[in-house]
Protein backbone atom coordinates (compact mmCIF):
# COMPACT_ATOMS: atom_id res chain seq x y z
CA UNK A 1 0.00 0.00 0.00
CA UNK A 2 1.54 2.91 -1.30
CA UNK A 3 -0.12 5.25 1.83
CA UNK A 4 1.49 3.28 4.31
CA UNK A 5 4.57 5.56 4.99
CA UNK A 6 2.23 8.25 5.31
CA UNK A 7 -0.27 7.06 8.32
CA UNK A 8 3.02 5.71 9.65
CA UNK A 9 4.01 9.05 10.15
CA UNK A 10 0.63 10.02 11.01
CA UNK A 11 0.68 7.57 14.34
CA UNK A 12 4.32 8.30 15.42
CA UNK A 13 2.92 11.92 15.04
CA UNK A 14 0.05 11.13 17.24
CA UNK A 15 2.46 9.86 19.70
CA UNK A 16 4.96 12.80 20.01
CA UNK A 17 2.12 14.96 20.55
CA UNK A 18 0.09 12.64 22.55
CA UNK A 19 -0.60 15.57 25.65
CA UNK A 20 -1.45 18.48 22.59
CA UNK A 21 -4.81 18.89 21.17
CA UNK A 22 -4.25 16.97 17.93
CA UNK A 23 -6.80 17.80 15.41
CA UNK A 24 -7.26 15.60 12.07
CA UNK A 25 -6.89 19.07 9.91
CA UNK A 26 -3.20 18.94 11.36
CA UNK A 27 -2.48 15.29 10.34
CA UNK A 28 -4.52 15.73 6.67
CA UNK A 29 -2.38 18.74 5.81
CA UNK A 30 0.88 16.66 6.72
CA UNK A 31 0.04 14.39 4.49
CA UNK A 32 -0.92 16.60 1.88
CA UNK A 33 -4.35 15.01 1.92
CA UNK A 34 -7.71 16.64 2.40
CA UNK A 35 -9.43 16.07 5.65
CA UNK A 36 -12.02 13.50 4.31
CA UNK A 37 -9.71 11.52 2.30
CA UNK A 38 -7.39 10.88 4.66
CA UNK A 39 -9.95 9.93 7.64
CA UNK A 40 -11.11 7.60 5.02
CA UNK A 41 -6.87 6.03 4.44
CA UNK A 42 -6.55 5.75 8.03
CA UNK A 43 -9.91 4.15 8.78
CA UNK A 44 -9.40 1.87 5.97
CA UNK A 45 -6.20 0.89 7.72
CA UNK A 46 -7.11 1.02 11.60
CA UNK A 47 -10.39 -0.08 10.93
CA UNK A 48 -11.11 2.96 13.38
CA UNK A 49 -11.97 6.59 13.06
CA UNK A 50 -9.02 8.85 13.44
CA UNK A 51 -10.44 10.85 16.46
CA UNK A 52 -11.42 7.86 18.58
CA UNK A 53 -7.55 6.47 17.74
CA UNK A 54 -6.19 9.38 19.17
CA UNK A 55 -8.25 9.46 22.63
CA UNK A 56 -7.79 5.67 22.60
CA UNK A 57 -4.02 5.85 22.62
CA UNK A 58 -4.38 9.24 24.98
CA UNK A 59 -6.10 6.36 26.64
CA UNK A 60 -3.40 3.94 26.81
CA UNK A 61 -0.91 6.51 27.50
CA UNK A 62 -2.63 8.29 30.58
CA UNK A 63 -3.37 4.97 32.11
CA UNK A 64 0.24 3.84 32.00
CA UNK A 65 1.32 7.09 34.03
CA UNK A 66 -1.38 6.72 36.30
CA UNK A 67 -0.08 3.24 37.04
CA UNK A 68 3.35 4.67 38.05
CA UNK A 69 1.31 6.48 41.14
CA UNK A 70 0.90 9.95 39.08
CA UNK A 71 -2.85 11.59 40.15
CA UNK A 72 -5.32 10.54 37.98
CA UNK A 73 -6.93 14.08 38.34
CA UNK A 74 -2.97 15.40 37.13
CA UNK A 75 -2.68 13.09 34.55
CA UNK A 76 -6.65 13.22 33.16
CA UNK A 77 -5.71 16.92 32.75
CA UNK A 78 -2.30 16.34 30.89
CA UNK A 79 -4.17 14.58 28.47
CA UNK A 80 -7.19 16.86 27.76
CA UNK A 81 -9.39 15.17 30.03
CA UNK A 82 -10.73 18.21 32.25
CA UNK A 83 -11.73 16.21 35.09
CA UNK A 84 -11.49 12.71 36.90
CA UNK A 85 -14.99 11.84 35.87
CA UNK A 86 -14.53 12.72 32.23
CA UNK A 87 -11.22 10.98 32.08
CA UNK A 88 -13.24 7.33 33.87
CA UNK A 89 -15.97 8.47 30.96
CA UNK A 90 -14.02 8.32 28.15
CA UNK A 91 -12.30 5.18 28.96
CA UNK A 92 -15.81 3.19 29.78
CA UNK A 93 -16.75 4.30 26.49
CA UNK A 94 -13.68 3.59 24.61
CA UNK A 95 -12.95 0.53 26.55
CA UNK A 96 -16.08 -0.70 28.05
CA UNK A 97 -15.30 -1.14 31.50
CA UNK A 98 -13.71 1.77 34.18
CA UNK A 99 -9.71 2.35 34.53
CA UNK A 100 -9.64 1.13 38.12
CA UNK A 101 -10.42 -2.45 36.83
CA UNK A 102 -7.35 -2.44 34.60
CA UNK A 103 -4.84 -1.00 36.80
CA UNK A 104 -5.97 -3.82 39.23
CA UNK A 105 -5.81 -6.87 37.48
CA UNK A 106 -2.52 -5.99 34.86
CA UNK A 107 0.25 -4.49 35.19
CA UNK A 108 0.38 -1.55 32.67
CA UNK A 109 3.39 -1.61 30.34
CA UNK A 110 4.63 1.69 28.34
CA UNK A 111 2.38 1.88 25.33
CA UNK A 112 4.80 0.60 22.28
CA UNK A 113 5.35 1.94 18.72
CA UNK A 114 2.21 1.06 16.65
CA UNK A 115 3.11 0.02 13.22
CA UNK A 116 1.04 0.91 10.07
CA UNK A 117 0.89 -2.23 8.52
CA UNK A 118 -1.64 -3.81 11.43
CA UNK A 119 -2.36 -0.98 13.86
CA UNK A 120 -4.41 -3.69 16.09
CA UNK A 121 -2.81 -6.33 16.14
CA UNK A 122 -2.52 -7.61 20.04
CA UNK A 123 0.14 -10.28 19.58
CA UNK A 124 -1.14 -13.43 19.08
CA UNK A 125 -3.14 -14.61 22.29
CA UNK A 126 -3.36 -18.42 21.45
CA UNK A 127 -4.52 -19.82 24.55
CA UNK A 128 -8.32 -21.10 24.08
CA UNK A 129 -10.59 -19.50 26.60
CA UNK A 130 -14.29 -20.96 27.11
CA UNK A 131 -16.45 -17.92 27.14
CA UNK A 132 -20.37 -18.27 28.07
CA UNK A 133 -22.61 -16.15 28.57
CA UNK A 134 -25.31 -16.45 31.16
CA UNK A 135 -27.52 -15.92 34.43
CA UNK A 136 -26.30 -16.18 37.68
CA UNK A 137 -28.04 -16.29 40.75
CA UNK A 138 -27.24 -14.07 43.88
CA UNK A 139 -24.86 -16.39 46.75
CA UNK A 140 -22.84 -14.65 49.68
CA UNK A 141 -19.95 -15.86 51.12
CA UNK A 142 -18.11 -15.75 54.40
CA UNK A 143 -13.96 -15.13 54.39
CA UNK A 144 -11.17 -13.08 55.38
CA UNK A 145 -10.55 -9.00 54.01
CA UNK A 146 -7.73 -7.20 54.10
CA UNK A 147 -6.93 -3.43 52.76
CA UNK A 148 -3.92 -2.73 50.03
CA UNK A 149 -2.50 0.56 48.13
CA UNK A 150 -2.26 -0.31 44.78
CA UNK A 151 0.91 1.90 44.52
CA UNK A 152 2.21 -1.11 45.99
CA UNK A 153 0.33 -3.43 44.67
CA UNK A 154 0.36 -3.22 41.14
CA UNK A 155 -1.71 -6.12 40.55
CA UNK A 156 -3.95 -9.03 41.82
CA UNK A 157 -1.67 -11.08 40.51
CA UNK A 158 1.52 -9.99 40.81
CA UNK A 159 5.16 -11.32 39.38
CA UNK A 160 5.97 -14.42 41.90
CA UNK A 161 4.89 -15.02 44.58
CA UNK A 162 1.78 -13.43 43.57
CA UNK A 163 -0.68 -11.75 46.00
CA UNK A 164 -3.01 -14.85 46.08
CA UNK A 165 -0.55 -17.11 46.56
CA UNK A 166 0.51 -14.92 49.72
CA UNK A 167 -3.13 -14.50 50.89
CA UNK A 168 -3.96 -17.94 50.08
CA UNK A 169 -1.05 -18.94 52.08
CA UNK A 170 -1.56 -16.77 55.00
CA UNK A 171 -5.04 -17.81 55.16
CA UNK A 172 -5.16 -21.62 53.99
CA UNK A 173 -6.00 -23.21 57.11
CA UNK A 174 -8.52 -20.80 58.19
CA UNK A 175 -10.58 -21.27 55.20
CA UNK A 176 -10.16 -24.95 55.48
CA UNK A 177 -11.74 -24.35 59.02
CA UNK A 178 -14.48 -22.14 57.38
CA UNK A 179 -15.51 -25.22 55.47
CA UNK A 180 -15.98 -27.15 58.28
CA UNK A 181 -18.33 -24.66 59.26
CA UNK A 182 -20.27 -23.97 56.09
CA UNK A 183 -20.40 -27.25 54.20
CA UNK A 184 -24.39 -26.73 52.63
CA UNK A 185 -23.50 -24.65 49.46
CA UNK A 186 -21.43 -26.25 46.54
CA UNK A 187 -17.32 -26.00 47.33
CA UNK A 188 -16.08 -23.06 45.91
CA UNK A 189 -13.70 -20.06 47.14
CA UNK A 190 -14.45 -16.14 45.34
CA UNK A 191 -11.60 -13.73 45.33
CA UNK A 192 -12.81 -10.24 44.61
CA UNK A 193 -11.69 -6.58 45.18
CA UNK A 194 -14.21 -4.13 46.78
CA UNK A 195 -14.17 -0.29 47.84
CA UNK A 196 -11.81 0.55 45.15
CA UNK A 197 -10.78 4.01 45.95
CA UNK A 198 -9.19 5.66 42.81
CA UNK A 199 -7.56 8.93 44.45
CA UNK A 200 -6.43 7.17 47.51
CA UNK A 201 -5.22 4.03 45.32
CA UNK A 202 -6.53 1.18 47.50
CA UNK A 203 -8.88 -1.51 47.34
CA UNK A 204 -10.27 -4.24 49.73
CA UNK A 205 -9.23 -7.78 48.73
CA UNK A 206 -11.37 -10.50 50.27
CA UNK A 207 -11.19 -14.25 49.80
CA UNK A 208 -14.25 -16.49 51.23
CA UNK A 209 -16.25 -19.58 50.97
CA UNK A 210 -19.90 -19.97 49.56
CA UNK A 211 -22.37 -19.92 51.82
CA UNK A 212 -25.90 -21.20 51.76
CA UNK A 213 -29.05 -19.17 53.02
CA UNK A 214 -29.55 -21.81 55.65
CA UNK A 215 -26.39 -21.14 57.15
CA UNK A 216 -26.35 -17.45 57.45
CA UNK A 217 -27.65 -17.10 60.79
CA UNK A 218 -24.42 -19.23 61.90
CA UNK A 219 -22.17 -16.74 63.82
CA UNK A 220 -19.06 -15.44 62.36
CA UNK A 221 -15.54 -16.19 63.24
CA UNK A 222 -13.23 -13.75 64.23
CA UNK A 223 -11.42 -11.83 61.66
CA UNK A 224 -14.17 -13.14 59.21
CA UNK A 225 -16.79 -11.09 57.54
CA UNK A 226 -19.57 -11.83 54.82
CA UNK A 227 -20.53 -10.39 51.17
CA UNK A 228 -23.25 -10.47 49.45
CA UNK A 229 -22.89 -11.74 45.42
CA UNK A 230 -25.23 -10.15 43.48
CA UNK A 231 -26.84 -11.93 40.84
CA UNK A 232 -27.66 -11.57 37.54
CA UNK A 233 -26.02 -11.53 33.52
CA UNK A 234 -22.40 -12.24 33.39
CA UNK A 235 -19.26 -13.10 31.35
CA UNK A 236 -17.78 -16.67 32.26
CA UNK A 237 -14.55 -17.15 31.14
CA UNK A 238 -12.88 -20.40 32.22
CA UNK A 239 -9.07 -20.72 31.89
CA UNK A 240 -7.17 -23.71 29.91
CA UNK A 241 -6.24 -26.56 32.00
CA UNK A 242 -2.44 -26.55 33.59
CA UNK A 243 -0.60 -27.69 36.62
CA UNK A 244 -1.33 -25.41 39.55
CA UNK A 245 2.24 -23.98 39.40
CA UNK A 246 1.24 -22.08 35.99
CA UNK A 247 -2.46 -20.73 37.77
CA UNK A 248 -1.17 -17.15 38.69
CA UNK A 249 0.22 -16.46 35.43
CA UNK A 250 -2.84 -17.62 33.68
CA UNK A 251 -5.23 -15.80 35.41
CA UNK A 252 -3.17 -13.20 34.61
CA UNK A 253 -3.20 -13.58 30.92
CA UNK A 254 -6.94 -14.01 30.95
CA UNK A 255 -7.37 -11.15 32.78
CA UNK A 256 -5.53 -9.18 30.13
CA UNK A 257 -7.51 -11.35 27.52
CA UNK A 258 -10.46 -9.86 28.96
CA UNK A 259 -9.88 -6.37 29.84
CA UNK A 260 -7.28 -5.68 26.42
CA UNK A 261 -9.41 -8.05 23.70
CA UNK A 262 -12.99 -9.54 24.57
CA UNK A 263 -14.57 -6.47 26.18
CA UNK A 264 -13.38 -3.78 23.76
CA UNK A 265 -14.41 -5.75 20.77
CA UNK A 266 -18.11 -7.37 22.53
CA UNK A 267 -21.31 -5.81 22.64
CA UNK A 268 -21.43 -5.84 26.00
CA UNK A 269 -19.76 -3.80 28.57
CA UNK A 270 -18.67 -4.09 32.19
CA UNK A 271 -21.57 -3.66 34.51
CA UNK A 272 -19.94 -1.57 37.52
CA UNK A 273 -22.83 -1.37 39.62
CA UNK A 274 -21.91 -5.24 40.36
CA UNK A 275 -18.61 -6.67 41.08
CA UNK A 276 -16.48 -9.10 38.93
CA UNK A 277 -14.85 -11.89 40.69
CA UNK A 278 -12.50 -15.49 40.55
CA UNK A 279 -14.04 -18.38 41.04
CA UNK A 280 -12.60 -21.84 41.94
CA UNK A 281 -14.30 -24.63 42.48
CA UNK A 282 -13.79 -28.32 42.54
CA UNK A 283 -11.43 -27.86 39.16
CA UNK A 284 -9.38 -25.55 40.82
CA UNK A 285 -7.70 -28.52 42.60
CA UNK A 286 -4.86 -30.10 40.78
CA UNK A 287 -5.76 -33.66 42.87
CA UNK A 288 -6.66 -37.10 41.57
CA UNK A 289 -9.81 -35.46 40.34
CA UNK A 290 -8.77 -33.54 38.01
CA UNK A 291 -5.50 -35.78 36.92
CA UNK A 292 -3.26 -33.25 38.43
CA UNK A 293 -4.59 -30.50 36.30
CA UNK A 294 -6.85 -27.17 37.28
CA UNK A 295 -8.74 -24.44 35.84
CA UNK A 296 -10.64 -21.14 37.30
CA UNK A 297 -13.76 -19.16 36.53
CA UNK A 298 -13.74 -15.19 35.83
CA UNK A 299 -17.33 -13.71 36.56
CA UNK A 300 -17.19 -10.48 34.91
CA UNK A 301 -20.81 -8.67 35.21
CA UNK A 302 -21.82 -7.15 31.94
CA UNK A 303 -24.91 -5.34 30.37
CA UNK A 304 -25.78 -4.05 26.46
CA UNK A 305 -23.83 -1.46 25.57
Amino acid sequence: MEYLPIIQTALDEIDRRITEDIQADDLARMANYSNDHFRRLFQNLTKMPLMNYITRRKLEFALYDISQGKKIINVAMEYGFETHAGFTKAFKKQFGYPPSLYRLHITPSPPVRVIARNPQLKGGNKMNYQVEIKEIAPFSIVGYASRHRMSGVKSIAQLPPGFYDIINLDYAAELTALYQIYNQYPHCEVMLCLDVDDEEGSFTYMMGVGVAEAEYATPLRPGTYRHAIPGGLYAVFTTPLSNNDNQTAILTATWKYILEEWLPASEYKYDDSRTGYEYHDERAHDDWRTDGMCCTEIRIPICKR
